[in-house]
């Protein structure tokens, strides 16, 4: 048995076209925050080469604690936003023609990246820290706390303000909310009703309007077959319906209908009853 053919595909619906744009702009923004992630690697990188150049007795540990820090911080931070980019370019096509597994791997995407922001914020906070903290022994010296304090490496690598950390944290956040809001009115308007139509068509004989002569009846079938019921039209039988071997098929049944009337099933007649006994007697 051929599945059921399909409907013809109705015109996108100005909400998906708009969810397009969004989910390209998605794409962008996600770049955008990877680029600007490595360009703070960058900057913090030549930070420390700054500091090591100011003190050059700082001790190695502390020098290599802060570059695996920077390293780890971006790679924290870049490598989500540019396969979760990878992702929804990849899937800006498909949707846009009508691809129904597209638009849930959308959905997929806009969830994941809720997530990994949860995720980084949570991670991040106590990664560093692990990280830039020097080898410790099993017993650290007494005097081990006053000279973690008096560090002039990290004095140097942290004084003072730095214009790009200005710049940097406040577009990172402002980044991270835009692709937050975008994704979500990308994810709204995509399982709206009529994004929901045009990426889930009906079947053709599901598209087909209701003549308006149709009127429901009671169902009907023979008494005593088994048969399935069908739903009656005026004067003709019920499509593919089956009939009892010896069923006498009228070649005109509506002549034998009262205008304007509706076939009913009619009730077998009730078995003759014998005259009960008279317990008189």
């Amino acid at each position: 048995m051929s599945p059921p053919a399909a409907a013809p595909r109705p015109p996108r619906p100005a909400t998906v076209t708009i969810a397009v744009w969004l989910q390209l702009a998605v794409v962008l923004v996600l770049l955008g925050l990877a680029a600007l992630t490595v360009a703070q690697a960058v900057h913090f990188d030549g930070q420390i080469d700054r500091a090591v150049r100011l003190v050059p007795d700082a001790d190695p540990n502390e020098v290599t604690g802060e570059r695996q820090g920077n390293v780890a911080m971006a790679l924290i931070f870049g490598v989500p936003a540019v396969l979760l980019a990878v992702w929804l370019a990849a899937t800006v096509v498909p949707v846009r023609r009508g691809g129904n597994v597209a638009r849930i791997l959308v959905f997929v995407a806009s969830g994941a990246q809720l997530l990994v922001c949860s995720a980084q914020c949570c991670s991040g906070g106590f990664l560093v820290p692990l990280l830039t903290m020097p080898e410790i022994a099993a017993e650290p010296p007494p005097d081990w706390d006053e000279e973690w304090e008096t560090s002039t490496f990290f004095d140097t690598l942290y004084a003072g303000t730095d214009p790009w950390d200005d710049l940097f944290f406040p577009a990172a956040g402002l980044g991270v909310l835009t692709v937050l809001a975008l994704s979500a009115t990308v994810v709204l308007l995509l399982a709206l009703p009529p994004a929901n139509r045009w990426f889930v068509p009906r079947t053709a004989h599901e598209a087909l309007p209701r003549p308006a002569w149709v009127v429901p009846v009671p169902t009907y079938a023979p008494a005593g077959y088994g048969y399935p019921t069908a739903p009656l039209v005026p004067g003709f039988l019920p499509p593919n319906q089956p009939l009892p071997p010896g069923y006498l098929i009228c070649p005109d049944p509506a002549a034998h209908l009262t205008p304007g009337a509706s076939p009913r099933p009619t009730a077998p007649p009730a078995a003759p009853q014998e005259d009960a006994p008279d317990h008189r007697r």
